[in-house]
C-alpha cells in the first residue's frame, strides 16, 4: 500500500530522528508504529472500576477482609445494633 502523509515540523524530525536511531527503512519504522499503534487500540481500556480492581490485587487487598456481604442493605444494623 502507498501511502503519503504531511508531518508538521515537530513529528517530521521525531521521524527522522528515530529513524536515524534505529537505522531501519523508513516504511519499516511506519509500520512498526502503526502495529503498536493498532494492538493498542485493539486491546480495551481499562476503566475507573478496573483500575482500581487491579490496583487492590496488585496490593493484596482483594479478599484480605471478613465481613458481612450484606453491609450495603443491613449497615444500620451493624452500626448501631438496631434489629
Amino acid at each position: 500500500m502507498h501511502i503519503e502523509a504531511e508531518l508538521d515540523t515537530v513529528h517530521a524530525e521525531r521521524l527522522l530522528a528515530l529513524q536515524q536511531r534505529l537505522q531501519k527503512p523508513l516504511p519499516e519504522i511506519v509500520a512498526d508504529i502503526l502495529s503498536t499503534a493498532i494492538d493498542a487500540r485493539i486491546e480495551a481500556p481499562e476503566n475507573e472500576g478496573q483500575k482500581m480492581l487491579s490496583i487492590f490485587a496488585e496490593e493484596g487487598l482483594i479478599g484480605c477482609l471478613q465481613g458481612d456481604g450484606n453491609l450495603s442493605v443491613d449497615y444500620k444494623q451493624h452500626l448501631w445494633g438496631n434489629g
